[in-house]
């Protein structure tokens, strides 16, 4: 330490002085490193791929990201690729912008099925599990058992499966908080909600007919997506019966 000393702006000393210690530039001590977790880790190598299939050097994509008053020198996107710069959150939206993609594609590997993710170094998930997630599609929960294992939503009011009905309830939960009214009202409606079931169900017999299941199993699967599908095209029959009633309704008033 260094003793500097300073009297009050505007005084003069008095018997009692004023000592102000000063850290000598010798004597600061390191800042610590910037602590990446999995996600942060993932953004510096998406950046990074998504950079190079857009062709852009560290030089072009930091004047496009000037261009859109978020501007990031060259020198800091290659920190950024290397880890050793921590993307904002006002970065990470400039740069999906800039690399014409959507800000969560910046966020989780490139990685769809039932390998593992890492969200904190405490926090795993399956992979599909997790793009549904980041997608608001559903909650971060495997639930211990795989995802394609699950039908989103009951079918009717009779729940046979205890599994289904807490995923159903934390579903729910997960929608209340994470998307707009409006859109929430839309994915309440039993159609919206058996549209999901399809989806589900789809890429489940997707990733069977590309893979080693055995035959029985694709059929059976196919039998349950083809059941997933009869009772969405129900719900919208239905949805099209109330708009005819309706309509009738105020026409006759």
């Amino acid at each position: 330490m260094t003793e500097t000393k300073v009297a009050p702006q505007g005084q003069k000393w008095t018997l009692a002085r004023h000592t102000l210690l000063v850290m000598t530039d010798e004597k600061r001590r390191p800042r610590p490193a910037a602590q990446y977790g999995p996600v942060a880790e993932a953004v510096a190598k998406n950046v990074e791929r998504l950079r190079k299939t857009r062709n852009k050097t560290i030089y072009s994509l930091s004047g496009e990201l000037s261009e859109v008053g978020r501007p990031i020198t060259p020198s800091a996107i290659a920190k950024i690729e290397k880890q050793q710069r921590q993307v904002t959150v006002d970065d990470l939206v400039a740069l999906a912008v800039v690399l014409n993609t959507s800000p969560i594609s910046l966020l989780l590997p490139p990685e769809w099925g039932d390998g593992p993710v890492d969200l904190t170094s405490e926090r795993r998930l399956t992979a599909r599990t997790a793009w549904r997630w980041i997608r608001g599609l559903s909650p971060a929960s495997d639930y211990g058992v795989s995802p394609s294992e699950i039908v989103v939503g009951p079918d009717d009011d009779e729940w046979e499966d205890e599994l289904d009905r807490k995923y159903w309830q934390l579903r729910q939960e997960y929608d209340a908080v994470t998307l707009p009214l409006e859109l929430r009202r839309v994915r309440e409606n039993p159609a919206s909600r058996d549209a999901d079931a399809v989806t589900f169900q789809v890429e489940r017999l997707i990733r069977m007919a590309g893979g080693k299941a055995a035959d029985d199993a694709f059929e059976d699967q196919m039998a349950t997506t083809r059941g997933a599908v009869d009772r969405l095209l129900t719900e919208l029959d239905r949805l099209a019966e109330e708009r005819t009633r309706r309509r009738t309704q105020a026409g006759g008033s």
